[in-house]
């Protein structure tokens, strides 16, 4: 964990899609960022940490030797993980060995992915290559399911076939935090990357405490011991990989999708190390909570719609104070994300929203139920591409201009400008 030096600001740099707006306050803030730099991996490291290193297995050239059929995971395009300087190690080796496979994207109940997606996730060069390869996830497809069982807490557990049919899983995804899952990666890439919506529900519904009314202290950011939704998610795991070998390509990446490090092996335990080596580089403790904050996502990905932006509020509530005034940049180009999110607004309060869920579990409802609750005890000011009406109907104020920013009163206030929220944990 980073404990922060803040340095003192008033050149702000606001990454906002896939833009970077620039402005200069009438005042100083502080800036909470690690700011840290981190070597990249050379293209010899990428490929040993790929194909011959691995944590608790069998090297993964070993296993591809051994395989009679690979079925790859990636991530989609919400979540950028450096696949495109991983995969044509991997398909050359696979390649060389004269082996079949296939690649299917971790989309969950996420929309489908999009074939000039599909282009820049994996690389154009080895696009040509692979797209005869590729399957499309849809977790409403009750038939392109196979059913294996339920967990102890009643999760129904149904994988697309084409983890069935196939007995080298690989996945490859970056290590980054989950709001109610502790962090994502590793074994989210099966579920509910490649499961069906019911599974996808039922096991999204473990974050709710249905007795008392709230949501599950344990099922939160960067939390994986005592998490309900990790340890179902790990027991459905381990119930479906009779037969198998799971194997994971854990990424480290930076702001512009560098490798900084690989962690690759048994996809339990090299999601363990990588999650930890995620921690130490990116949690960073704060001495103080603040009266004001300036917060962008990152940018694209992170801020493609509100499903995706919300998580970077998550990220920075610890350290504001109780309605804190948010100055929130996220473009959201693709809107809400869903129906499901946009819609569980009409109903109003938090208080009722918990009620419903309980009677009518949707993971984006309970995304928007997390969304309302920082909404009601923050005060949050969006620029986006939401018009005012939508901005009022999540409990947002509309901003028009990154202007608004200086007529900040900075008077006996904290300010703190946090320009990569999606990426780090913050601790007071």
């Amino acid at each position: 964990m980073t404990r922060l030096c803040p340095q003192l600001v008033d050149n702000l740099h606001i990454r906002y899609g896939k833009e970077i707006f620039n402005i200069k306050l009438p005042f100083k803030v502080e800036l909470i960022d690690s700011n840290k730099e981190t070597p990249h991996l050379s293209n010899d490291e990428i490929y040993k940490k790929t194909m011959t290193y691995a944590i608790k297995s069998q090297s993964l050239n070993a296993l591809i030797n051994k395989a009679k059929k690979i079925l790859i995971v990636l991530p989609d395009i919400t979540r950028k993980s450096g696949v495109k300087f991983i995969l044509p190690y991997l398909i050359n080796d696979i390649c060389k060995n004269n082996k079949p496979f296939n690649i299917i994207f971790a989309t969950g109940i996420h929309r489908s992915i999009t074939s000039n997606e599909i282009k820049e996730i994996i690389g154009y060069d080895i696009y040509d290559i692979v797209k005869d390869k590729v399957i499309e996830h849809n977790p409403y497809d009750r038939i392109n399911h196979i059913y294996y069982g339920k967990t102890k807490k009643g999760t129904p557990l149904l994988l697309n076939s084409a983890y069935h049919n196939s007995d080298l899983i690989i996945t490859i995804g970056a290590i980054t935090y989950h709001y109610f899952a502790g962090f994502g990666g590793g074994r989210k890439m099966i579920i509910p990357g490649i499961a069906a919506e019911n599974t996808i529900i039922n096991n999204h519904k473990l974050v709710i405490d249905e007795k008392n009314l709230k949501r599950r202290p344990t099922a939160t950011t960067g939390k994986l011991q005592n998490n309900p939704v990790h340890n179902d998610i790990i027991e459905g795991v381990m119930i479906t990989k009779a037969n198998k070998t799971l194997f994971a390509i854990n990424t480290i990446i930076d702001e512009k999708e560098n490798l900084i490090d690989i962690v690759s092996g048994d996809l339990f335990m090299s999601h363990i190390e990588a999650c930890r080596e995620y921690f130490d580089m990116t949690a960073i403790k704060v001495n103080k909570k603040y009266d004001i904050l300036i917060v962008s996502c990152g940018g694209f990905p992170k801020d493609i719609n509100m499903v995706q932006a919300h998580k970077s509020l998550n990220r920075i509530s610890n350290i504001a104070k109780e309605k804190a005034q948010i100055y929130f940049f996220s473009e959201c180009i693709d809107g809400f994300g869903n129906n499901y999110f946009k819609e569980f607004f009409d109903i109003g309060s938090s208080k009722e929203m918990i009620k419903e869920l309980i009677k009518n579990y949707h993971v984006n409802r309970q995304t928007a139920y997390s969304l309302k609750l920082l909404t009601e005890n923050y005060d949050i000011n969006l620029y986006s591409n939401f018009d005012e009406q939508e901005c009022r109907k999540m409990g947002f104020k509309k901003i028009n201009s990154i202007e608004a920013l200086k007529t900040i009163n900075p008077n006996n206030r904290n300010i703190a400008f946090i320009p990569n929220a999606y990426n780090y944990l913050f601790e007071d």
